[in-house]
């Protein structure tokens, strides 16, 4: 059996293939991988695709056009160390008998730690406390109250890897948790101790709302106004999903008011400009898309391929394993 690895950013190659990952894949197959810094293309990816059994790729590795697929006869594994394999397959790849699969139950673990850190930290307004302690402003202690989390109603948006790591994580708050989703049924509504309700009641009864839906053209744009407006006054919205799934102006106009906060890792231009509107209010805490950026788990993902292969080889379900049905709901990236 032979494999190409098609990985060829020196830092995202050191990050990704520790010794021991490189050492437990050249256990069970020959292994290239490309050269360090090559402008590896997808017509590059269809010259050389012919020799391979399997190919385990991760960001910036190029797509599998239907070129590249033409010529890999005897490609049956394809091992995306990443999130969403949108960047590099295309629909046609589920008419051929090659089995795809990706790490993103290992990127969503971390998503979802980063969600939770902005739920606690939006929700105690960790953001605007420590801009007035360096302007010289204390606390007071007669006046001052913070949301919070314990107990409070939080509702999820999305119904999927990373939102089911949060509902686990806020468990030992004692939330009450509404959650809008069109693949949750009510058996497993009550499985997993959440309440369903349509977007609007989530909004108006959320003291924290978080976006967990994938990007895709059905719910671009879906967060706008009329629900901005039914939020709370405190309520705290936060976004670690994709930016475009919110009306950003929307947004922006209800956060000016000053009535609600927001904690956000995600926008609708990225990277944000420095002159972005958002990174001026005291009521918002952004960072720069790192929900992905925990140093263990980031440094699993190609581990985790590595061992689908494994599972793959030996006749056993692949964890991962990315369906038709998967794909058309996925994030473009």
């Amino acid at each position: 059996m032979k494999t190409l690895v098609t990985i060829a950013d020196e830092n995202l190659r050191k990050l990704l293939w520790s010794n021991s990952t490189v050492k437990k894949l050249a256990g069970q197959t020959d292994v290239d991988f490309v050269p360090l810094h090559d402008r590896f293309s997808s017509e590059r990816l269809a010259e050389r695709i012919h020799e391979y059994d399997a190919c385990i790729t991760s960001w910036g590795s190029p797509i599998f056009t239907s070129e590249v697929l033409a010529r890999a006869q005897q490609l049956k594994f394809i091992g995306h160390g990443a999130g969403s394999v949108m960047a590099i397959v295309n629909e046609d790849v589920f008419e051929t008998p090659i089995a795809v699969t990706s790490a993103n139950k290992v990127l969503a673990l971390s998503t979802a730690e980063c969600a939770v850190s902005l739920i606690l930290a939006g929700a105690w307004d960790h953001a605007g406390y420590s801009s007035r302690l360096k302007q010289g402003q204390w606390s007071q202690n007669n006046r001052d109250t913070i949301l919070g989390v314990t107990r409070r109603v939080i509702g999820l948006v999305g119904f999927g890897e990373i939102s089911k790591h949060v509902i686990r994580m806020l468990q030992p708050f004692h939330p009450t948790i509404l959650l809008h989703s069109s693949y949750c049924t009510e058996e497993e509504a009550a499985e997993w101790g959440v309440e369903l309700c349509e977007l609007n009641e989530l909004f108006e009864r959320s003291d924290i709302v978080s976006l967990h839906n994938t990007w895709t053209p059905r719910t671009q744009g879906m967060i706008g106004e009329e629900q901005m407006k039914r939020l709370r006054d405190g309520a705290l919205f936060v976004n670690t999903a994709r930016g475009p799934i919110i009306q950003e102006q929307a947004l922006m106009n209800e956060l000016r008011t000053g009535r609600i906060y927001a904690a956000l890792d995600v926008y609708k231009q990225e990277p944000l400009p420095a002159n972005n509107k958002l990174l001026s209010l005291p009521n918002v805490l952004c960072l720069p898309h790192i929900g992905g950026y925990h140093g263990l788990l980031k440094r699993e993902l190609c581990d985790f391929i590595v061992d689908e292969l494994h599972r793959f080889v030996n006749g056993q379900e692949l964890l991962g394993r990315v369906t038709l049905d998967h794909y058309r709901r996925l994030t473009p990236r």
